[in-house]
């Protein structure tokens, strides 16, 4: 469930979290959407919650997820990256997940939306060297999502067959 306080602003006073206590409601409406079956519902709940606040790191994971199942590999990765910057940034705002787990799981998260968005398109025969660069950032993050949760099984299966490339 998420806390009644925002993921820490480093330097600054605290600020005023009040408006994050409803936010937690639209959370768990916007999981129990997308659980029924009702994306864009959920699309828009998520981003409702990131309008209030753009700190919060599971909204975007969620939003990542929703579009690499729809293959939008551009807004999935857009999504991932934010979300594992904030989350690096210490700006977990959920309880439910240790802080490695969860960075662990957004790193394999931006891993996979690379490597299915190289498996899924022609940049392999359009341009080589961009392909061993989201190739070998793929293989680092699988990497390194297992060094951050060695109980990760799909970190343990990605950082075992996706290797760098020369």
């Amino acid at each position: 469930m998420p806390p009644d306080s925002a993921p820490p602003d480093a330097g600054s006073s605290p600020p005023d979290d009040s408006h994050l206590i409803p936010l937690g409601s639209k959370l768990r409406k916007a999981m129990s959407l997308r659980e029924s079956g009702d994306m864009a519902k959920a699309r828009d709940l998520y981003r409702e919650i990131l309008q209030a606040d753009p700190r919060l790191a599971e909204p975007r994971l969620e939003l990542a997820h929703m579009a690499a199942e729809r293959e939008d590999w551009d807004e999935a990765e857009e999504q991932a990256r934010a979300a594992l910057d904030l989350l690096r940034r210490g700006g977990q705002w959920t309880a439910d997940l240790p802080p490695e787990k969860l960075e662990a799981f957004a790193t394999n998260l931006l891993a996979e939306v690379l490597y299915r968005s190289v498996q899924d398109g022609e940049l392999i025969f359009r341009d080589e060297e961009g392909f061993k660069v989201r190739w070998n950032e793929a293989a680092a993050l699988f990497a390194r999502a297992l060094e951050l949760d060695p109980e990760n099984e799909d970190a343990k299966y990605w950082a075992s067959h996706v290797r760098p490339t020369t």
